[in-house]
């Protein structure tokens, strides 16, 4: 299967919305197409309508038509399907990169924005996006304000595409399942972390965990093993704060539906840092 390219942009929320690139960090990374953002859209054995909302309004500038259709509300993340369709004269050099800003409620939880495109005919692109949140807000109704203000283009974008969505969480606060854990680890170079939870929905499932002082080493794995020995790495650790000392560890697609399972801190190899830690469902 081919590979679909990624990226990923971590935030700094002091110079968010700005144009220079300090404080901002690019990686590039390469995801199977069947692990990535568009298993969410393409795999259509999995049901995610209840966590869905269908938008289909359409925005316009000089630069061309973008059509928002869908948003997903995830645990501390919300996914974006959007359709972009340039002018004739635009001719873009490579992939297109959008970098949309969501504010939830008039409040700002941005920390990361990772995205796909795809190319689906000539002058029509498929945009997705994954933005990341931390300390999103517990609100059943949000009333979500996305701006489509940045790209990896080099013509500004002068109007940005805005639109204005209600969406619900609901569905998804019934059908989270939390593990707390409260427990502390020393990790990679012995630095000594605390594991706070475990948070799964049938979209993904996160590890959140924070140290006293910033993390040095962003090499912090994981993983999750049920008791019949299914295991799932946790190989993306994340800042969720600009100190460094707040992190989550996502994996898309993964929904852990039993009571217990054992959470192991690893190396990049795989091999064990510490002891397996049982985990819970509250």
């Amino acid at each position: 299967m081919s590979n679909d390219i990624l990226r990923v942009v971590d935030l700094d929320k002091e110079n968010r919305g700005r144009r220079k690139k300090r404080g901002i960090v690019v990686i590039f990374l390469l995801m199977v197409v069947s692990g990535s953002l568009l298993y969410l859209w393409c795999n259509r054995d999995v049901d995610f309508e209840a966590y869905k909302t269908e938008v289909g309004k359409t925005a316009s500038n000089s630069l061309g038509r973008l059509t928002l259709n869908e948003v997903i509300i995830d645990d501390n993340q919300i996914l974006l399907n959007a359709t972009f369709e340039p002018v004739k004269a635009f001719t873009p050099k490579h992939q297109i990169f959008f970098f949309p800003q969501i504010l939830v409620n008039g409040k700002d939880y941005m920390v990361r924005n990772g995205g796909q495109s795809i190319v689906q005919s000539k002058n029509v692109y498929t945009i997705y996006n994954s933005i990341k949140m931390d300390d999103f807000p517990s609100d059943e109704d949000l009333a979500l304000a996305i701006r489509y203000k940045d790209w990896n283009v080099e013509t500004p974008i002068d109007k940005p595409w805005e639109f204005q969505v209600e969406a619900s969480q609901e569905q998804l606060q019934e059908d989270r399942k939390i593990f707390v854990i409260n427990k502390k680890v020393n990790h990679v170079n012995q630095q000594e972390i605390t594991i706070d939870k475990v948070v799964s929905t049938p979209i993904s499932t996160t590890i959140y965990f924070h140290a006293d002082q910033s993390i040095v080493n962003d090499a912090v794995y994981f993983k999750i093993q049920s008791k019949a020995g299914q295991s799932w790495n946790f190989a993306t650790p994340y800042p969720l704060n600009k100190e460094g000392t707040k992190w989550g560890s996502r994996v898309d697609a993964l929904y852990l539906t039993e009571k217990k399972y054992t959470l192991i801190p690893v190396k990049k190899d795989g091999s064990k840092v510490a002891d397996g830690i049982k985990i819970k469902k509250e």
